[in-house]
């Protein structure tokens, strides 16, 4: 299992979180799906759909009060996989994000040694995947992007505890802990797997600015918000390459 795959999905889900803010469920996220990401292409048709979803998500979320603002940071994840007599292995990985007035977002990551851009624009109703090594770009647009999600049962229910607010890079953030047990055999685990989750949620950016989780079978992993900066975004942000070939796909090839 890939660690880099799952730590994709992890960051994924956090900008998913907002909606499920709103249900008073922002701490727990889809831990079957973050299970299940290594068995996909990371950067599949699907991947992109919940990129695209995840905009449009916080968009929607930033409302009222809470306009849609400017502004680039960068989500750094750091693992710490235990082994054998005392040994530990030892990750950072980051994704940078950028996001316009008019919810359009930009997201850039590596992995494996490949940059991947991603652009959301739903003033556009279109997401494209940038392949700088192949000056290529993918496109999904039209209705495949309005199709439902799939929803995944959960595999385990606990109890939540209100953190209550603090600053987080700079912005205010309410928190919660959960912890939750794996039933055995529900992942292929002999024994019951016991997972927890400290989550930092910050309404005025629509998004989770601070997550941390112990899961034995993937380590401690802790993702937080740095170099938070608003401010105008240029509109060439979201520009796609000049010279670039652009392929549109369909969600199910």
């Amino acid at each position: 299992m890939k660690v880099s795959a799952i730590l994709f999905s992890l960051l994924v889900a956090c900008q998913i979180l907002p909606a499920a803010a709103q249900t008073g469920d922002m701490t727990r996220p889809d831990i079957t799906g973050i299970m299940q990401a290594h068995h996909a292409d990371q950067f599949s048709p699907q991947r992109l759909r919940v990129e695209y979803n995840a905009a449009v998500a916080r968009l929607n979320q930033l409302t009222g009060a809470h306009k849609p603002l400017a502004y680039t940071y960068d989500f750094v994840t750091d693992t710490s996989i235990a082994l054998a007599g005392g040994n530990a292995v030892k990750s950072q990985t980051k994704v940078s994000y950028a996001y316009d007035k008019d919810g359009r977002a930009r997201t850039v990551s590596s992995s494996s040694g490949l940059e991947r851009i991603v652009i959301a624009d739903p003033t556009q109703h279109a997401v494209y995947l940038v392949c700088p090594e192949r000056k290529e770009v993918l496109r999904l647009k039209g209705a495949a992007l309005d199709e439902p999600m799939p929803v995944q049962p959960p595999v385990a229910q606990g109890a939540t505890t209100d953190l209550g607010e603090k600053v987080i890079a700079g912005v205010k953030a309410n928190g919660s802990r959960s912890e939750f047990t794996v039933p055995a055999g529900a992942q292929g685990n002999e024994k019951p797997l016991v997972h927890k989750v400290e989550t930092w949620f910050s309404t005025d950016l629509a998004t989770v600015v601070y997550l941390q989780l112990n899961m034995p079978e993937f380590g401690d992993i802790v993702s937080h918000v740095d170099n938070l900066k608003f401010g105008d975004v240029p509109a060439s942000t979201f520009a796609l390459p000049e010279g670039y070939a652009i392929r549109d796909i369909a969600l199910h090839e």
